[in-house]
């Protein structure tokens, strides 16, 4: 894990220290950087050793006598498979570590060596003979990689803050990225929170020459497509024969996401998820692993998960850690969470706390991320799937249910869905602001400056095939995943210097969890009906069967609380009064002082106009 940074078509020393440098949290072991004696590229480097912790694993490196540049961020679990592999054909290796594979592997394969990769990666390889870029994502995107095409040369980033740093690219806020900001609390891919720097996408690629001037994207893997691989075995799996197989896989995959030279930890919650990552772990850890869980203090207490996470740490026989964040440590890591947020977010302070404890004694933590959309452990999996037949029901009088899409917005995610076809349902997902309340709350020059798609624009194309059930797990595995949890548990967890490992979302495992029948996941009312099964006697039933209860950190009651003063002053910023009607940001600070339970709205907005505060940014 580390960060990593470059520029193509120009190269400058000054530059790209700058940008490496910006990185360092993300890399306190090492950084080096690369430039080209042509002025082609330059690359920049920051590490957090993992694999091979001696200077051998040193980065950028090179191979073929210097052909070959990378830079990397990532682990390659398969990477001693791969090495194998290389050295029959005659590859020799001088290190121990993945990124010399992976090098290997792209002289050897070229582009088609990401589909044997088995791990999280964001890379750059320059091939001095063809003079050409090769950036690559990994599939789920569990790591970061940013891109800005300039006049000057492509630049490319782990964070937005080396852009900031290298001076050359321009930092104008998108407001098309805001727009959707207030729908999702996070800026939806392939957009950033600036307008001229991208995200490149999950499971896609890069290729652009030495001149900057062609550049190529493509999509190189999608969990629909892998899944067909899977589907006529599973085809012949009756429901005891699939849970069997997927406990392999689980195995198989954690397995994999323990290979490491530093100690590995895991994050343990309430739930069931986090659970069976560590059951899974003590089958292949001789030593007692360590496992860190968030609790509240005071009157936060009701909404903590120290209880049943340490009743599971008990039975499972972890080394266990309590981090307690009380309403001082809200009050005084506000500023440093906005900052590590790297754009804004609604999520990632759970992170945030839980890393920077952990990162005391670990390097590696796994995580349970993946098991509610992979699994349809969400209860909108039921509500959507309802809404789908009920819809289908209905289709012979289509005006049973227009009057439903008349109802208020406060019903849209559950009235107004048989109303609607399958793409606005899954524009729905995650929508904090409705069209209508967005056009009443923003001002005039706002709305006038904003042609943003709505929000089903932004959903990859239909897969063929599909159900309701399968559909919506892709839709959020590619939306609520991807620009949300997997992007702020990244930067959350490396501004302590830590790397986090989502094992569910290996894409072996996953692709087979998603070719199982939808029936297997939802079935007799209930979520991850199959993921439970495959867990039989792994668990106590105590912990298996433990009912799904959401993550929810006192957000509302520290805004209204030790953070008040702060919230007032970002309501009342610049940015603030730009973006929204004056009678919205009193309504705003009214509910402040009175903050209804489910009102998610304030923390996201809050941490919008206090971000761009801090930064020095407008709209």
């Amino acid at each position: 894990m580390c960060g990593i940074a470059g520029t193509i078509g120009f190269a400058d020393l000054a530059v790209i220290n700058a940008m490496t440098a910006a990185l360092r949290h993300r890399g306190p072991d090492d950084g080096g950087t690369r430039v080209d004696p042509g002025g082609a590229f330059a690359f920049g480097h920051r590490r957090l050793a993992i694999i091979d912790l001696s200077p051998a694993g040193h980065q950028p490196m090179s191979w073929a006598d210097g052909r070959f540049w990378i830079t990397y961020n990532g682990e390659i679990y398969n990477y001693l498979e791969l090495r194998g592999e290389l050295e029959a054909r005659g590859c020799s290796f001088r290190t121990r570590t993945d990124t010399e594979v992976l090098l290997a592997a792209y002289a050897t394969w070229g582009e088609d060596c990401l589909h044997r990769l088995r791990g999280m990666f964001a890379f750059a390889i320059a091939d001095t003979a063809r003079r050409r870029v090769f950036l690559a994502r990994d599939r789920f995107g569990v790591k970061p990689l940013l891109y800005a095409e300039t006049h000057g040369g492509l630049f490319f980033a782990s964070e937005l803050r080396s852009f900031t740093a290298a001076g050359q690219v321009p930092t104008e806020i998108d407001r098309d990225a805001v727009w959707h900001y207030l729908s999702f609390g996070s800026v939806p891919l392939p957009r950033t929170i600036f307008r001229q720097v991208r995200s490149l996408l999950p499971g896609h690629a890069l290729s652009v020459g030495f001149d900057a001037h062609t550049v190529r994207t493509w999509r190189w893997w999608d969990i629909a497509t892998a899944a067909q691989a899977h589907a006529d075995s599973v085809a012949r799996l009756d429901f005891p024969a699939a849970a069997e197989a997927l406990r392999e896989r689980l195995d198989e995959a954690t397995r994999y996401h323990l290979v490491a030279d530093v100690p590995v930890g895991a994050f343990l919650s309430g739930g069931v998820d986090s659970a069976a990552m560590v059951a899974l772990m003590r089958r292949h850890v001789s030593a007692t692993i360590r496992t860190f869980t968030v609790a509240f203090a005071g009157q936060h207490q009701n909404l903590s998960e120290a209880e049943p996470a340490a009743r599971t740490a008990r039975a499972l026989g972890t080394q266990h850690q309590e981090v307690t964040v009380d309403d001082a440590d809200a009050a005084t890591s506000f500023d440093a969470l906005l900052d590590a947020l790297d754009q804004p977010s609604l999520d990632g302070a759970n992170t945030w706390f839980v890393s920077r404890a952990a990162a005391a004694s670990v390097k590696v933590a796994l995580t349970g991320l993946g098991g509610d959309e992979l699994f349809a452990g969400y209860p909108h999996f039921r509500r959507h799937q309802l809404a789908a037949r009920l819809r289908s029901a209905c289709c012979s009088v289509p005006t049973l249910l227009t009057p439903l899409r008349r109802l208020p917005d406060r019903c849209r995610h559950n009235l107004m869905l048989p109303a609607l076809d399958e793409r606005e349902r899954l524009g729905t997902l995650r929508c904090l602001m409705a069209l209508r309340e967005k056009r009443r709350a923003l001002t005039p020059d706002f709305l006038a400056s904003v042609t943003p798609d709505p929000p089903e624009a932004l959903l990859n194309p239909d897969a063929p095939g599909l159900d309701t059930i399968a559909r919506l797990s892709q839709a959020e595995l590619e939306g609520y995943m991807a620009r949300t949890l997997l992007r702020d548990g990244d930067v959350m967890s490396m501004a302590h210097g830590l790397e986090t490992r989502p094992i569910l979302l290996d894409h072996e495992l996953a692709a087979f969890a998603f070719a199982l029948p939808s029936a297997y996941k939802l079935r007799h009312g209930r979520g991850k009906a199959i993921f439970q099964a495959a867990l039989a006697g792994l668990l106590p039933d105590e912990i298996a069967q433990r009912p799904k209860r959401g993550f929810e950190l006192p957000l509302l009651r520290w805004l209204s609380g030790p953070l008040l003063e702060r919230a007032d002053a970002a309501l009342s910023s610049a940015a603030a009064q730009t973006l929204f009607q004056p009678r919205f940001l009193a309504e705003s600070r009214a509910r402040l002082r009175a903050p209804q339970p489910r009102d998610v709205r304030l923390w996201p907005y809050v941490v919008l106009s206090a971000w761009l505060q801090r930064q020095r940014l407008s709209l």
